[in-house]
């Protein structure tokens, strides 16, 4: 069983408009457990919390809390991300240079936090970002985007 994941996203505004995430339940992976504001991934049909490698395949972010091990298929709601909508987190090294779009292939790390040195394999850019740019505001670039 996969322990509770203390990091959390939260979703702050749209690029295109006023869309907001819907929330929809999927499958979730046996024994995975998440918090509302997990970064969620698309994996051989189940939702899992997102860690370093599976960053390309975002779907959204975790809308309850699973603190009991699920049964592979049992429902998880899901705030969908959508292009353009832009979530905020926290990188583990400054993201000063990635901010502006100039990147759109960020991964995380195995916490799920931005990882501005892995500019492969994900699926994150970055807008901007605060706090020595420890802080940071994403865009959802590939993936599982339905």
């Amino acid at each position: 069983m996969t322990a509770v994941p203390t990091y959390k996203w939260s979703f702050e505004y749209d690029l295109w408009g006023d869309r907001v995430p819907k929330i929809v339940p999927f499958e979730i992976t046996a024994a995975s457990l998440v918090k509302t504001g997990t970064l969620m991934s698309m994996v051989s049909g189940q939702a899992i919390a997102t860690t370093d490698g599976t960053a390309d395949k975002i779907i959204g972010l975790a809308a309850e809390d699973i603190d009991v091990s699920p049964t592979g298929g049992d429902p998880v709601k899901i705030a969908v991300i959508a292009p353009g909508m832009v979530i905020k987190g926290t990188a583990t090294d400054t993201a000063a240079s990635i901010s502006g779009f100039s990147g759109k292939a960020i991964d995380v790390d195995a916490t799920a936090a931005l990882d501005p040195d892995d500019v492969t394999g994900g699926g994150l850019s970055v807008l901007r970002t605060e706090d020595s740019g420890l802080t940071v505001w994403c865009v959802v670039t590939c993936g599982c985007i339905i």
